[in-house]
């Protein structure tokens, strides 16, 4: 049984007998009645117990997999929050079949006991968020009813600014709102609209933007929450027989790329190299001489795609989907028979002693203040210094530790290399975001970032 040691200390804690060496020696003593081994010892000199955002702490969690059980002197060690103390316990600690234990207080999962208080704990946890978000619940509900709109995030709808919790009318925006429901109205197409204002001198906002604005209920004087609308406060911008009759054009008109990126291997990965915005799958429909209909589908720079929404439209290259995907399934083949993982054997540094060292400056320092040959001045700055260089360590074990985690076999990789041949859409899909980290297009050059 390996056993982690987590201790925690502030400087007034120190003083109080909460020190370092002392939770140290308890918690040896402790798993030497147990029979456990001490994997290692984690220690945070002069941290706050009101956050988990703790360099050793963080340290440990990444260390779960090879850790048995957690041992703190005190519960508040772990944190004086209970809702992250049960957050750990739960979401980190048992998810990783890891034991908790509090040697100062009846707290021990790897006991019935234990766990039963874990389940006590957890039912008034429970309890308490579901109050607070009741109680949230109904105060939006109760706003919605007296007409005002749901204030979440610190941005303004389109068309109106916040004033004393009061939506009022924008006027340059509000014109531009009718100006874009009465477009959509006569040419049914967003991208036509976006192209008509550019020439009328609008600001162009985004495709996913006017279809919102296009759609919602705000703009005829309604507000919502959870579904369900009530009538606002705020003054319309779009009359309801105008608002009704763009619904049904919107109903009716699903264009040739709705869904299209679940059919897409390479969505979210594409960037383009002359002007950094990223590519999307566009479609198009033509009518064979037999009657019948075949479909086109490509990958396009986004300000090629849509040129209205920039001050000029990319020239990048529009790539056929398929001649593209195959053109990086051919690159990972190409790569594949060069390289041999298995001879790429990276020295590893040994960060965990390192660190150690830096815990013991840490604890001859507090102990050096509190035989008063430290002044709290020099202390501050000293842990500070210590506290960075620590800090600075262990995020470069996480690097080198992400790194190796990182790492596929060879094996794996010619087993990749198969299933691209063969499998279904859902599997390649995900054999390509694990293998690619990020692709550039420029013209005809491809660069491949990959995740290995």
């Amino acid at each position: 049984m390996k056993a982690a040691l987590y201790i925690r200390v502030s400087t007034q804690e120190q003083v109080e007998n909460y020190s370092i060496e002392t939770q140290k020696e308890r918690l040896e003593a402790f798993c030497k009645s147990k029979g456990w081994d001490v994997y290692d010892v984690y220690i945070d000199g002069g941290f706050s117990g009101s956050t988990i955002d703790r360099p050793a702490l963080q340290s440990m969690l990444n260390d779960l997999k090879n850790i048995d059980a957690v041992a703190v002197y005190k519960l508040d060690r772990l944190s004086r929050s209970q809702r992250d103390t049960l957050t750990l316990i739960e979401e980190y600690f048992l998810k990783n079949n890891v034991d908790f234990v509090s040697i100062t207080e009846t707290l021990d999962t790897s006991t019935p006991f234990g766990k039963a208080m874990i389940g006590i704990l957890s039912v008034f946890a429970q309890l308490e968020r579901e109050t607070i978000a009741e109680r949230m619940r109904m105060g939006h509900i109760k706003r919605a009813e007296e007409g005002f709109r749901g204030m979440g995030g610190n941005h303004d709808p389109a068309g109106y600014s916040r004033v004393d919790g009061e939506l009022v009318i924008k006027e340059d925006e509000a014109e531009h709102i009718r100006m874009t429901y009465d477009l959509y109205e006569q040419t049914q197409s967003i991208t036509k609209v976006q192209a008509r204002l550019k020439d009328l001198g609008f600001s162009v906002w985004r495709f996913r933007r006017y279809r919102d604005i296009l759609a919602n209920k705000l703009y005829i004087g309604e507000v919502s929450f959870a579904g369900e609308y009530y009538q606002g406060r705020h003054t319309p911008i779009i009359d309801k027989e105008q608002f009704e009759r763009v619904q049904i054009l919107l109903s009716r008109h699903k264009g040739p790329n709705s869904y299209k990126a679940k059919e897409s291997l390479l969505t979210g990965l594409i960037t383009c190299s002359i002007c950094g915005e990223s590519y999307v799958t566009y479609q198009t429909k033509d009518k064979l001489k037999n009657g019948k209909s075949t479909v086109y589908r490509y990958y396009m720079c986004r300000a090629r795609r849509f040129p209205s929404e920039y001050d000029s439209k990319c020239t990048n290259k529009t790539w056929n989907y398929a001649k593209l995907e195959q053109v990086i399934i051919s690159e990972f083949n190409s790569f594949l028979l060069e390289m041999d993982v298995e001879n790429k054997e990276v020295d590893k540094i040994n960060y965990d002693l390192q660190i150690k060292k830096i815990d013991e400056k840490i604890e001859r320092t507090l102990n050096l203040y509190v035989d008063g040959q430290f002044d709290k001045e020099l202390l501050n700055k000293q842990m500070g210094k210590l506290n960075m260089e620590k800090q600075s360590l262990q995020a470069q074990k996480l690097h080198q530790d992400e790194r190796s985690n990182l790492k596929i076999s060879k094996d794996q990789l010619e087993q990749y290399a198969v299933a691209l041949l063969a499998s279904d859409f859902s599997t390649k899909h995900s054999i390509i975001h694990k293998l690619i980290k990020h692709i550039y297009v420029d013209g005809d050059n491809i660069e491949i970032e990959w995740n290995f």
